[in-house]
């Protein structure tokens, strides 16, 4: 088990620089830079400037921009020398200052809750939250949805059911939500359209929307797991043994359907916090999905480095402890495996 989990450390090693890679080149195609790219005299002002070439050249130097490139790569990556003191890079935790706030470190920005409050109130913190209440209510509608498709397999409820959840995978998360605020909180009354993040109730709107094609997916592999194994020889003998429905369908059926259950929830955390981006931007949530929205339109180097760097760890994170859990629960995998290794 050591040795299975130094393997997939260093591969999320690897995985994690190719992707700063990659994201800093592809930022750095994009015209222009945080300076040149501000366009108005209010967002100039949000990082205290004015358009004067010499402070303008200041600023540049201040945050690496008049470097080469590869510069300014190893500059975030491994560290430089400022001001006569070496400051290490993102191998040291260090992800940078906000160019968009002022030279705020992200650590601060993303961690560092409002007085008085706990971490749980933070921009990362909001965020988890918020992934935990969808990816409870995905798991809590989408696993009974899904038992009930396999009991009235191929009856009028399960075809209309299959409907249901193709149409909820269909729509976009931005449809979807925007046809919640217009029916339940224009039209409605039911919500607010706009919420107050202080109040648990408000966030079941979006955590809702965020969860509704996980749930629906969740809802179809449960089905279809459960389909293919209560056709098996075991179950049938468990029948003939004179088990009751219920020990049979909880026992045989739910026991042997739950690993490929657990496997594909790793896809599906992904996928909530990959819709956080949308749904945090479209209800004005303050979590680091909308935070990377808007450090995209301002091009903040340090901000959209940090943050890829946040989300490329957590799924990697995600898919080790799915993939460890499967194995756990299914010793066969483990022995598949060794029997293909040479």
């Amino acid at each position: 088990m050591l040795q299975f989990i130094l393997k997939k450390v260093l591969r999320v090693l690897l995985v994690l620089f190719g992707v700063v890679l990659v994201v800093f080149l592809l930022l750095h195609l994009i015209p222009g830079n945080p300076l040149s790219n501000y366009t108005s005299n209010a967002q100039k002002a949000m990082v205290n400037y004015v358009a004067d070439e010499a402070i303008l050249r200041q600023i540049n130097q201040r945050y690496g921009l008049d470097l080469p490139l590869w510069r300014q790569f190893t500059r975030y990556l491994i560290g430089d020398r400022i001001d006569g003191k070496f400051v290490c890079g993102v191998i040291c935790g260090n992800l940078g200052p906000s160019i968009s706030q002022r030279g705020r470190p992200i650590e601060d920005i993303l961690f560092t809750p409002p007085l008085g409050k706990n971490f749980w109130h933070s921009q990362f913190g909001y965020s988890i939250r918020l992934v935990l209440l969808s990816g409870l209510m995905a798991i809590a509608l989408g696993v009974p949805l899904g038992i009930l498709g396999a009991k009235y397999y191929l009856s009028p409820y399960s075809r209309i059911q299959s409907v249901f959840l193709a149409a909820l995978i269909s729509i976009p998360n931005f449809v979807l939500g925007l046809l919640a605020i217009i029916f339940l909180a224009s039209w409605l009354d039911i919500v607010k359209v706009i919420p107050d993040w202080k109040i648990q109730s408000d966030w079941l709107l979006p955590a809702f929307v965020l969860a509704a094609m996980p749930m629906a997916n969740v809802a179809r592999v449960m089905q279809t797991t459960m389909v293919n194994t209560q056709n098996m020889d075991y179950v049938r003998t468990a029948r003939a043994k004179g088990l009751s429905e219920r020990q049979v369908r909880l026992v045989h059926i739910m026991r042997n359907a739950i690993v490929p259950f657990i496997a594909y929830l790793g896809p599906t955390l992904v996928e909530l916090f990959g819709g956080l981006f949308i749904v945090e931007n479209l209800y004005g949530f303050p979590g680091f999905g909308r935070q990377y929205w808007l450090a995209v339109t301002v091009l903040d180097y340090p901000m959209v480095l940090g943050l890829t760097i946040f989300y490329a760890a957590g799924i990697a994170l995600i898919n080790i402890l799915v993939e460890v859990a499967s194995e756990l629960l299914d010793p066969r995998l483990t022995q598949a495996k060794e029997q293909v290794a040479p």
